[in-house]
Protein backbone atom coordinates (compact mmCIF):
# COMPACT_ATOMS: atom_id res chain seq x y z
CA UNK A 1 0.00 0.00 0.00
CA UNK A 2 2.87 2.38 0.76
CA UNK A 3 4.20 1.87 -2.76
CA UNK A 4 0.87 2.90 -4.31
CA UNK A 5 0.66 6.03 -2.17
CA UNK A 6 4.27 6.88 -3.05
CA UNK A 7 3.54 6.47 -6.76
CA UNK A 8 0.40 8.60 -6.56
CA UNK A 9 2.19 11.60 -5.03
CA UNK A 10 5.73 11.27 -6.43
CA UNK A 11 5.36 10.13 -10.04
CA UNK A 12 3.63 11.57 -13.07
CA UNK A 13 1.53 14.65 -12.36
CA UNK A 14 2.21 14.26 -8.65
CA UNK A 15 5.85 15.10 -9.22
CA UNK A 16 4.91 18.40 -10.84
CA UNK A 17 1.93 19.46 -8.75
CA UNK A 18 2.64 17.86 -5.39
CA UNK A 19 6.27 16.90 -4.81
CA UNK A 20 7.97 20.05 -6.11
CA UNK A 21 5.82 22.49 -4.10
CA UNK A 22 6.26 20.40 -0.95
CA UNK A 23 10.02 20.28 -1.46
CA UNK A 24 10.06 24.04 -1.95
CA UNK A 25 8.05 24.55 1.25
CA UNK A 26 10.42 22.27 3.16
CA UNK A 27 13.39 24.39 2.07
CA UNK A 28 11.82 27.78 2.86
CA UNK A 29 9.84 27.20 6.08
CA UNK A 30 11.58 26.14 9.28
CA UNK A 31 8.52 25.47 11.45
CA UNK A 32 7.64 21.76 11.27
CA UNK A 33 3.96 22.23 12.15
CA UNK A 34 3.42 24.83 9.42
CA UNK A 35 5.24 22.60 6.91
CA UNK A 36 3.01 19.66 7.81
CA UNK A 37 -0.16 21.72 7.48
CA UNK A 38 0.84 23.19 4.12
CA UNK A 39 1.95 19.79 2.83
CA UNK A 40 -1.39 18.29 3.85
CA UNK A 41 -3.28 21.10 2.11
CA UNK A 42 -1.27 20.64 -1.10
CA UNK A 43 -1.78 16.86 -1.04
CA UNK A 44 -5.50 17.27 -0.33
CA UNK A 45 -6.01 19.75 -3.19
CA UNK A 46 -4.01 17.53 -5.56
CA UNK A 47 -6.09 14.48 -4.61
CA UNK A 48 -9.39 16.32 -5.09
CA UNK A 49 -8.32 17.69 -8.48
CA UNK A 50 -7.18 14.25 -9.71
CA UNK A 51 -10.45 12.66 -8.54
CA UNK A 52 -12.49 15.36 -10.29
CA UNK A 53 -10.54 14.83 -13.52
CA UNK A 54 -11.02 11.06 -13.27
CA UNK A 55 -14.74 11.52 -12.63
CA UNK A 56 -15.08 13.85 -15.60
CA UNK A 57 -13.26 11.45 -17.91
CA UNK A 58 -15.42 8.54 -16.77
CA UNK A 59 -18.57 10.62 -17.18
CA UNK A 60 -17.64 11.54 -20.77
CA UNK A 61 -16.49 8.03 -21.75
CA UNK A 62 -19.24 5.92 -20.19
CA UNK A 63 -22.78 6.30 -21.48
CA UNK A 64 -24.89 6.96 -18.42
Amino acid sequence: MKNLIYQFYNEGLGKLFCKKPIDHINKKIKSKSIRNILSFIIMFIYTVIILLIAGYVLYKKLPI
